[in-house]
């Protein structure tokens, strides 16, 4: 896709992929104070998961149409020259049926969720014994020595030369592809939204800000705040997960190089800047951190017509990193609870108190006009 037409089509699916990890991060943080700076470690897990998955079955249904045999030693066979001809072929030909690439995406997305609450499970130990600033740095170490260890070995992702080829669910539907994966993101983000909404606005939720606002007084209350961050972990990390499996299945590239610690940031910067502990506010952050990848971008604006002179569009990637950073250090300093505050629950039970309280009022107020 080129044009504005492409622009708007990369526009959507990231929007849908950064929102995702927003929710995630905004369900960690925002609702219960876990300062999850390692954000881009489970977005990874789960890309790993589902592109060794993919690649793999795709390559397995593959070779055996083109009657070829993959020779791999010491590495996944995915890893080998065979394999991108083989991806090629795939493409080209339409040896794989959409039905069984549909399957291949959906077993990737299953795959990346489960890849992402394991980590989750396993980075909660950590969250059982620190808070705050170590935390913090904690997650931030674990994402990079993964990403290093992935980066300097063959498995799961060929190492520095990563895993590409993967091709999408909908590369031989007779409609565009690109639009069809990025309808399919926007409905997976509207899933998204409303489970961690409804999440956040029950009894759970309130057990979250509890732990969040007052670990003393959550645990006087019968409530286990590491049991509590586990499960939260747990989630965040699998929605993560999800989002890593739409990476992969959108670029049809897995590499270790794609998720350094600065992605993290840029989604931490879209739940600050729409609203900390407000879901819309994290689709309202994540649009205008979207926007910013999207659009300061050389490529983009040549495809609207504009053009930069050479030194300005090499300078632009930094751009987007200065940018950020004023924009988290605005945000801390002049607006910290974001564009769209954090909101009252609506569970049930606290509606019906404030609707009880409010006609007590009213009543009241009735009494006292009555008598004067």
């Amino acid at each position: 896709m080129t044009g504005l037409e492409g622009i708007i089509l990369q526009y959507a699916t990231l929007f849908g992929v950064y929102a995702i990890m927003s929710l995630s991060f905004n369900l960690e943080y925002g609702f219960s104070g876990i300062p999850n700076f390692g954000k881009i470690l489970f977005v990874s897990l789960g890309a790993y998961a589902s592109g060794a998955i993919a690649a793999s079955l795709v390559l397995r249904i593959g070779a055996s149409r083109l009657e070829m045999e993959i020779i791999a030693e010491g590495e996944p066979a995915y890893c080998t020259g065979e394999a991108k001809y083989v991806f090629h072929k795939v493409v080209e030909q339409g040896i794989v049926t959409v039905g069984e690439l549909s399957a291949i995406f959906l077993l990737g997305i299953v795959v990346a969720v489960i890849a992402g609450v394991v980590g989750g499970i396993v980075a909660s130990y950590p969250a059982l014994r620190l808070g705050g600033d170590f935390l913090a740095i904690t997650l931030l170490a674990m994402g990079e020595i993964v990403r290093l260890i992935v980066y300097n070995n063959q498995w799961p992702a060929c190492a520095f030369d990563g895993v590409s080829g993967i091709p999408s669910p909908f590369v031989l539907t007779p409609l565009g592809h690109h639009t069809l994966f990025a309808i399919t993101t926007l409905v997976l983000l509207f899933l998204v939204y409303l489970y961690v909404d409804a999440s956040s606005n029950s009894p759970w939720g309130r057990v979250m800000k509890a732990v969040r606002d007052d670990e003393i007084a959550a645990k006087v209350y019968g409530y286990n705040p590491a049991r509590v961050r586990m499960k939260v972990l747990a989630v965040g990390s699998g929605l993560a997960g999800l989002a890593g499996a739409l990476l992969v299945f959108y670029t049809g590239n897995v590499n270790a190089m794609s998720f350094k610690p600065d992605k993290t940031f840029e989604v931490i910067a879209a739940v600050m800047l729409g609203g900390s502990a407000n879901n819309i506010g994290s689709l309202v952050g994540s649009a205008i951190i979207v926007g910013l990848l999207v659009f300061l971008n050389a490529s983009s604006l040549r495809a609207l017509g504009i053009t930069l002179p050479a030194n300005i569009e090499s300078a632009l990637p930094y751009l987007k990193f200065t940018i950020i950073g004023i924009i988290i250090i605005a945000v801390l300093l002049f607006r910290p609870q974001g564009i769209l505050p954090e909101q009252p629950l609506k569970t049930p039970i606290v509606s019906k108190m404030r609707e009880i309280l409010s006609r007590g009022s009213s009543k009241n107020r009735e009494t006292e006009t009555t008598r004067s």
